[in-house]
């Protein structure tokens, strides 16, 4: 794996959270997704080496003792694509077509221990992308949350079902954020609750 520190200046990540650079903090994150995804998404079975977090920018935030408490990524597109190219890649392709420059927001996992920390984890996304000129943002999420990102980040739905519920009876949507066009509702929203 190739780690690179990340080049974009940002005038807003907050204390708590801290981009993954080095691998035995890979390491830790890969422990964390695998902790949390198997007991949540059986069908998930690969946690290690994932070829996207070296084309992502990978957050995590850790207790005072060292645990890690939560991670995510933002991964850009280029010559692996995206992560979700492997489930519905005609559909980002839709957007590529448009000469979109895109990205995708994944690999959450937020312990308990962690909850509230997801503004911060959007509003720092939101902040990276505009700052790389993305054009889009792409995440998929469980279809109950849907509403909650729609109002919040303007998201729009691309896919209602993607066809793959990772061992779960859920049903699991793609949605879309326009970076430009979203930003006077995500900075209301999820920048003030980081703020």
């Amino acid at each position: 794996m190739v780690i690179r520190k990340p080049t974009v200046q940002l005038s807003f990540v907050p204390s708590h959270l801290q981009c993954a650079t080095e691998e035995h903090e890979f390491r830790k994150i890969w422990e964390l997704r695998e902790q949390e995804y198997s007991r949540l998404y059986p069908a998930m079975a690969h946690f290690r080496d994932d070829i996207y977090d070296g084309e992502a920018c990978v957050l995590y935030s850790e207790s005072e003792s060292g645990i890690l408490t939560s991670t995510g990524r933002i991964v850009f597109d280029g010559s692996l694509g995206l992560p979700a190219d492997e489930l519905i890649k005609p559909e980002i392709d839709k957007l590529r077509e448009q000469g979109l420059r895109v990205a995708e927001i994944s690999k959450f996992a937020i312990t308990k221990e962690a909850r509230g920390i997801l503004p911060f984890y959007f509003y720092t996304y939101y902040e990276i992308a505009a700052s790389y000129g993305i054009d889009s943002m792409i995440f998929i999420i469980r279809d109950k949350n849907v509403q909650l990102y729609q109002k919040t980040a303007r998201a729009r739905v691309l896919l209602n079902d993607i066809g793959y519920h990772y061992g779960t009876h859920f049903c699991f949507a793609l949605l879309e954020c326009r970076v430009k066009e979203v930003t006077p509702t995500f900075l209301r929203y999820w920048g003030e609750h980081a703020l």
